[in-house]
């Protein structure tokens, strides 16, 4: 029955996952189709869709960027379609050839941004443009074909034409418009001409009220009254659609207003970024404070104070570095005292997290290192010997020990030794075990205790020859207290516990100790050098306090000033620290994609400020993301273009 369970559950679940494959790839053929009709906003919304289906679709991904390197593409031929567009109306009367150069490279890059996207709204705006600038180069090319006796005479006719239209003699200026389209008859300025004569004379109220517009526009297009000129332009071509003169105004009305729009738009980017550039040199993260300050500039030359701001940064960063040092050092010296400190009172777990923290910050303390490992051997040991409420066995053994102490004292001594036998079994150094089995056999089989104490008498003597003094005096002390007049245990326990107390109880073997008169000596030597200061006064100073801890292990004074300059020597050498990559969480990753793909949607529908937010939005999760900080900067580029 259980397996057939489990087979429906399964049957369920791979239906339901095919019919989820089967719903992208619906969704996938649907936005393709919308994709080859160039139906770019359909298709990315849909392929935005299935991400939230299905979040790590490689192949969607891709897409998805292949839209936004089209739009890339098509923005920037766009933009260059426009610049060229204006340089090339500028120069048509003071320098065809290049005019004549950038119209076509106008049209060209027009041409390439209509195939990318034939409904753009700013291609379908530019279609007319191009095409006066077409009309407008084989109008110059049939001028330049003219001989130059016919040029001369249809410029100068044309001077006499705007003579007679100043005097408001309109059929006079019409006749000569007329004379110079006869052999002209691409000439814009004659069809324009004469589009206007034959207006003033057909409703002559109606040029009039258009000709009072053109000249208040221009009025205010000279006072930089944008707004109004544009109103007067525009009400120009509401009653003559076909004015050029108030169109071209009006290009550069719309030309002047876009630089205000886009001015105040890179001012609100640029203080979004200068305040970010504060805020991470405020966190010390001068790397993006650079890169904030520097995106502030490139918006707008010189705002505020942040090229200031850039050159000071270098400075931040040193001072920073230096007091990261110096917080570092202090806190090494502090953690190593405390471990040394931990050590020596026989607090070993103490001892152990002070050195831990001092080899976090310091990897290279070999005196920690050593620290850190005879701290864990002794607190190994201890832990045999007495198992405290904070270990898992505290409880058992406890009950062990309550039970055959009570056991002993009413004298079941066979009892109570199995008690302590079971302790043993788990920590074989226990001392309180090992002394009540010791009680237990003085009386049980005096026999088997004088076997038991011998061997605990030859393991101190082991511990003897091995310079384990302290090991040694703890071993004979139990049997001292069971059984004070053992053979050659005062001698013993007089040499072990003399040594234990000497300088000499960790000297390597074959190293002869010093003299105190010689050790107080060096002390005083090297403190002295340390405060002198200087690479050299540190090195003499660090001979003195390596002399003396080589042949006094445990003089606090000498290992503590020892890993203050070791630990100086070391940081101050080492390149200053790096923030660590940041690793994402599967949850960070899908809100870092979620955000970024947001971005490429605002983009392909011309959102430039929200996609940027949304990018944003991706480096404040994931500083390191190239591809959202390379989109920033060319949204950047088209906002201030």
């Amino acid at each position: 029955m259980g397996l057939k369970r489990i087979s429906i559950v399964l049957s369920v679940f791979l239906l339901a996952a095919s019919v989820f494959s089967a719903d992208i790839e619906e969704m996938d053929s649907r936005a393709q189709e919308h994709y080859d009709r160039k139906e770019f906003t359909s298709a990315i919304s849909l392929w935005l869709a299935i991400l939230d289906l299905s979040p790590g679709n490689e192949k969607i991904q891709s897409k998805i960027e292949m839209i936004y390197d089209l739009k890339q593409r098509k923005d920037v031929s766009l933009q260059r379609a426009k610049l060229n567009y204006r340089i090339a109306l500028k120069n048509f009367d003071s320098n065809y050839d290049l005019a004549k150069r950038r119209a076509r490279l106008a049209i060209d890059d027009y041409i390439e941004a209509y195939r990318i996207d034939p409904e753009d709204q700013e291609v379908q705006l530019l279609k007319d443009d191009m095409k006066v600038l077409n009309d407008r180069i084989s109008a110059e090319e049939e001028r330049q074909r003219l001989s130059r006796e016919l040029r001369m005479k249809a410029d100068a006719l044309a001077v006499r034409a705007a003579q007679e239209m100043e005097k408001e003699n309109y059929p006079a200026a019409l006749a000569i418009w007329n004379e110079i389209l006869s052999f002209l008859p691409q000439d814009v300025n004659a069809q324009e001409g004469k589009r206007k004569c034959e207006l003033a004379i057909q409703n002559r109220i109606r040029f009039e009220t258009i000709k009072s517009f053109i000249v208040k526009g221009k009025t205010l297009f000279q006072q930089k009254e944008f707004r109004g000129a544009r109103l007067a332009f525009s009400q120009a071509l509401n009653l003559d659609p076909k004015n050029r003169e108030a169109k071209d105004y009006l290009r550069d009305v719309e030309e002047e207003l876009n630089k205000l729009r886009e001015y105040e738009q890179r001012r609100v980017q640029a203080e979004s970024f200068y305040q970010a550039g504060l805020q991470s040199v405020s966190e010390n993260d001068f790397v993006q404070a650079l890169d904030d300050f520097e995106s502030a500039l490139a918006l707008i030359d010189n705002y505020r104070d942040a090229r200031q701001r850039i050159s000071d940064i270098a400075r931040l960063r040193k001072e920073y570095e230096e007091r990261e040092k110096t917080r570092r050092l202090q806190t090494i010296d502090r953690e190593f005292q405390r471990g040394v400190i931990s050590f020596t009172e026989g607090r070993y777990r103490e001892a152990i997290s002070a050195f831990d923290r001092t080899l976090t910050l310091d990897p290279g303390n070999s005196q920690a290192k050593e620290f850190l490992r005879r701290a864990k051997d002794a607190e190994r040991e201890m832990a045999e010997e007495v198992v405290d409420e904070f270990s898992p066995y505290y409880d058992i053994v406890n009950s062990l020990v309550v039970s055959g102490k009570a056991l002993f004292q009413r004298k079941k001594y066979q009892e109570s030794r199995e008690k302590w036998a079971q302790i043993l079994n788990l920590f074989p150094k226990n001392a309180i075990a090992i002394e009540y089995i010791l009680k237990c056999d003085v009386n049980l089989n005096p026999e088997r205790y004088r076997t038991f104490a011998d061997r605990i008498i030859s393991q101190a003597k082991e511990d003897i020859a091995s310079r384990s003094f302290k090991s040694a005096v703890r071993k004979l002390e139990l049997i001292k207290s069971i059984q004070p007049d053992y053979p050659g245990l005062s001698a013993l326990l007089a040499r072990a516990g003399n040594a234990a107390r000497s300088p000499a109880a960790d000297l390597k073997p074959g190293v002869v100790p010093a003299d105190p008169a010689e050790i107080e000596r060096r002390l005083r030597l090297a403190a002295q050098y340390f405060q002198r200061g200087g690479r050299e006064n540190y090195r003499l100073a660090l001979e003195n306090y390596r002399w003396i801890t080589e042949r006094n292990p445990e003089n606090i004074q000498a290992v503590i000033g020892r890993n203050k300059i070791e630990s100086q020597l070391r940081i101050g050498q080492a390149a200053p620290d790096r923030p660590a990559a940041r690793t994402l969480t599967a949850e960070q990753r899908a809100l870092v994609n979620r955000h970024y793909y947001n971005g490429i949607n605002f983009y392909t529908n011309n959102d430039f400020r929200r996609a940027i937010e949304e990018w944003r939005r991706v480096l404040a999760i994931d500083p390191n993301h190239v591809k959202a900080r390379n989109n920033i900067r060319k949204s950047l580029g088209f906002l201030g273009r």
